[in-house]
């Protein structure tokens, strides 16, 4: 089966959502782990092994299945432990090196739409954000190809932007109760992610909370798939 960098996202979501056995979609907090394993290289198929090892280790133990991923994210690491040690060996299921792509006229549309929804805003950052949607639109539309991987961090990275800007302008109290709602809402995450991995999480999460403080779009292509 071919997966892309966007199925990585929606392939764990589907797998794990199968595997709990009822309607139950992935939080935010999840999708940000998703994130730190695509970001960490961390193979789907063994992303996926360690899904199941998490399932499996439940029902011996007489406990509850999982009801988020980060319930996961030991057996997934030790998974890929093993996996980069040659413990686990080649598998049939490694991504390919070659990612199938959207659209061209999709892609571009989606930045135009950004670009829309930013250029009226008022303050400077976002005027400056759209300049760089605009030029990135304008290459999008040039290029004989499109790196859609690239192209997907390139726009979080000017959301990253836009956001730290906006966020100097916030009143001091306010941003400190959003940093302190994002460390109550990953405190679960706490107890089962490394430092450095939690650390990570917290600051996608905190991004995550202040875009929608904002009312900013989101900008990654991955839900175009």
């Amino acid at each position: 089966m071919h997966r892309n960098y966007f199925n990585y996202f929606t392939e764990i979501e589907e797998y794990f959502t199968r595997k709990r056995g009822k309607n139950l979609l992935v939080s935010p907090l999840d999708w940000c782990l998703i994130e730190l394993w695509k970001e960490n290289g961390v193979p789907l198929h063994i992303v996926l092994r360690g899904i199941d090892r998490s399932f499996e280790s439940a029902a011996k133990r007489a406990k509850k299945p999982p009801t988020t991923l980060h319930y996961c994210h030991p057996a997934v690491m030790e998974a890929f432990e093993e996996y980069q040690e040659g413990a686990v060996g080649s598998h049939p299921e490694e991504e390919p090196s070659e990612e199938a792509g959207l659209p061209r006229e999709r892609v571009l549309a989606f930045i135009e739409d950004l670009h829309r929804q930013i250029v009226d805003r008022p303050e400077d950052p976002s005027k400056r954000a759209a300049k760089r949607l605009e030029a990135l639109a304008a290459e999008v539309g040039q290029a004989h190809s499109v790196r859609l991987e690239a192209l997907d961090l390139e726009l979080t990275g000017i959301r990253r932007t836009l956001v730290g800007e906006l966020s100097e302008g916030l009143e001091a109290e306010r941003l400190k109760e959003v940093h302190k709602e994002a460390r109550r809402e990953t405190r679960a995450y706490r107890k089962r992610l490394s430092a450095e991995m939690y650390d990570r999480l917290l600051e996608k999460h905190l991004e995550s909370k202040l875009g929608e403080l904002f009312d900013l779009p989101e900008f990654s292509l991955i839900h175009l798939e």
